[in-house]
């Protein structure tokens, strides 16, 4: 294999990765290096992307807190140490929809205080020291807090967007998340 190949590859899985999170829709095309004859390769059309990529991210503005109509608790709030990247916010929606919900009934807080929830899911370790402070936990743990005694830890969507390529590691990492998150649902319907 080539260096360039190697090269292609690399980048080719790190799309495959954006397309699967819903970042990017971008597909790469070796034809377009190929050359004949020492003549350049034709440059392809610049491409507009309809977001920022994941290397520059602009931080989203915050959402404020959502309380459900008559003062009712939320099912649960996802708690973040920083606002989110576009990349991360575009993430977090598709977790949101996956579980069944929006940002708006399922929103992401990381700032003032957190909203009443039945369920609390803390993303990344700076989210968990700056949440709940003292407490120690690995991701799919879930703990009991002053703040409520159904509290999950999970990775952050920055860390999990950070991968550039799809390794077994990755999808290990992603799966747990996944099924961590899915049993947020179980909880809040037996609460």
């Amino acid at each position: 294999m080539t260096a360039l190949e190697h090269i292609l590859e690399g980048l080719e899985a790190e799309l495959a990765l954006e397309r699967e999170l819903g970042v990017r829709l971008v597909e790469c095309d070796r034809s377009l290096l190929a050359s004949g004859a020492g003549a350049p390769a034709p440059a392809a059309p610049p491409r507009q992307e309809a977001r920022p990529s994941p290397a520059s991210p602009a931080p989203q503005p915050t959402r404020p807190p959502v309380r459900t109509s008559g003062g009712g608790i939320l099912d649960f709030v996802f708690l973040h140490d920083r606002p989110l990247t576009s990349a991360g916010n575009d993430m977090m929606e598709k977790i949101a929809a996956a579980l069944g919900r929006t940002l708006e009934t399922a929103p992401v807080v990381c700032e003032g205080p957190a909203p009443q929830a039945k369920a609390y899911i803390v993303l990344g370790g700076l989210a968990l020291k700056k949440w709940l402070p003292g407490v120690n936990a690995s991701p799919g743990q879930w703990v009991s807090t002053q703040l409520s005694p159904n509290v999950l830890v999970t990775y952050s969507p920055a860390y999990i967007l950070r991968f550039s390529t799809v390794t077994p590691a990755v999808q290990k990492i992603k799966k747990e998340m996944w099924a961590s998150l899915k049993s947020v649902l179980q909880r809040v319907r037996g609460s």
